[in-house]
């Protein structure tokens, strides 16, 4: 099977794992668990497929994280306990599939082309390009810093300052946007985690993470601001978000008991569809919805790869923890812990190991003690935020050496002292919220 066959297939079966994962989030019905069955095989079959693309890093991440997660799981066996077969062929699947979904959004949410001849310089640029980029990243993930990032580059190079600033801002989205996969892994872990409080607690810290941005680039970097090269984002470029987040609360509001990430994944494909109608008809509709499912979704072998192997392990732990063989416990969870789990996460984070990882390892032990969804869900979303920005490992810092030549470990470095800051600002809001909000508690 040639390249171009596998990959179409590999993009053929994530589609058919969205729409039954979708189908099975909205709707009720005899021989739910065959579909999900069903979607979990497509997901799979997806990432075997792709496998062979994933980076050489993930490669052998994921490989260490699937032989753990056996190892567990037949330890588990040898004492007794059954294998949650059923588990382990659909933990992700609901989250992978939100992701193919909101991918779509590429075709009709990207900023567009400007047809000045020149961009804007200055400080205002600067601010209003990260106040732009934090906005549009919280839609169409890292597509956004990419065209953004590109469209500067080609007037003026990239350089560490502009990579790190960038990646602070677009990883802050994940604090609280429903459509990063941050959000997808939360109700993945923490199901009875509400939407609209988890984006009321990561709204401040995103807004703070972009506060700290600002004034420390008109504090400690002035000069370069003077001759900073921006890049303009106007009001057309928000419309489709905004109607798309609007549309999403709708659906979460009326469609009361639908899983919340079938319902994103479903108002991130109409609002696609529908756009692509009004702009070019039905022929070109086809045509591009066609072109990203055979490119454009074989783009997604790392999280495939990544959440796929994450899932092995968890299930790996869970049968662990049922037969009472981990001595580490938690029995509340307390002040100290809410700050313990933020930062040490962000910590292993900066050490190479993915969030998605962590929560998937650490969910087992925290759901133990019984913690507020919400509450847990914040930490997690927050830990997100400042671990990806931060890790030399983080493919967002990857993304930023592989374009613009500049080393994922000295953004890392130059974003810890941010990640440092958030966190503490972080640590307290958490503490804010437990202490004085019922819906944390």
């Amino acid at each position: 099977m040639n390249r171009f066959n596998r990959k179409t297939l590999a993009g053929l079966m994530i589609m058919i794992m969205a729409i039954l994962s979708i189908f099975r989030g909205l709707v009720d019905f005899p021989g739910e668990q065959a579909v999900e069955v069903l979607a979990g095989t497509a997901g799979w079959i997806a990432g075997i497929l792709l496998f062979v693309d994933a980076p050489r890093t993930l490669k052998i991440q994921a490989g260490i994280l699937i032989l753990l997660g056996l190892a567990l799981s037949t330890f588990a066996i040898t004492q007794g306990q059954s294998l949650d077969w059923f588990l382990l062929a659909t933990l992700n699947t609901a989250l992978l599939s939100m992701i193919a979904a909101v991918g779509f959004l590429r075709l009709v949410t990207l900023p567009r082309e400007d047809a000045a001849p020149s961009l804007p310089r200055g400080p205002a640029a600067f601010f209003r390009t990260m106040l732009g980029l934090s906005f549009s990243s919280s839609i169409t993930n890292i597509s956004a810093p990419i065209v953004v990032c590109d469209r500067i580059h080609a007037t003026e190079p990239i350089n560490r300052y502009m990579a790190s600033c960038s990646t602070r801002v677009f990883c802050g989205a994940a604090s609280w946007s429903p459509f990063y996969g941050a959000m997808a892994v939360v109700f993945t872990y923490s199901p009875d985690a509400n939407l609209l409080w988890l984006i009321f607690a990561g709204i401040p810290l995103c807004i703070a993470g972009l506060i700290y941005v600002c004034s420390t680039a008109w504090r400690f970097h002035r000069g370069e601001l003077s001759n900073f090269v921006g890049y303009p984002i106007h009001g057309r470029d928000v419309r489709i978000p905004l109607v798309l987040i609007c549309i999403s609360l709708a659906g979460y509001l009326l469609l009361e008991g639908s899983s919340i990430l079938a319902i994103i994944a479903s108002c991130a494909l109409i609002v696609t569809v529908a756009t692509l109608l009004l702009r070019h008809g039905l022929p070109s509709t086809v045509f591009q919805m066609g072109g990203f499912i055979a490119e454009g979704l074989p783009r997604m072998v790392n999280e495939l790869t990544l959440f796929l192997s994450a899932g092995v392990l968890a299930v790996g732990i869970i049968a662990l923890l049922e037969v009472d063989l981990i001595p580490f416990q938690i029995t509340s969870y307390s002040t100290v812990t809410i700050v313990a789990v933020l930062i040490g996460m962000v910590v292993v984070s900066a050490l190479g190991i993915h969030p998605v990882i962590q929560i998937a390892s650490l969910a087992p032990v925290l759901l133990e003690s019984s913690p507020n969804p919400n509450l847990i869900g914040a930490t997690w979303l927050f830990a997100w935020h400042l671990g990806t920005c931060s890790s030399y490992l983080s493919g967002t810092n990857l993304v930023f050496q592989g374009r613009y030549n500049i080393p994922s470990w000295r953004i890392a470095m130059d974003n810890w002292p941010y990640a440092v800051t958030l966190a503490a600002f972080g640590s307290i809001w958490l503490l804010i919220l437990n202490h004085y909000l019922p819906a944390f508690q």
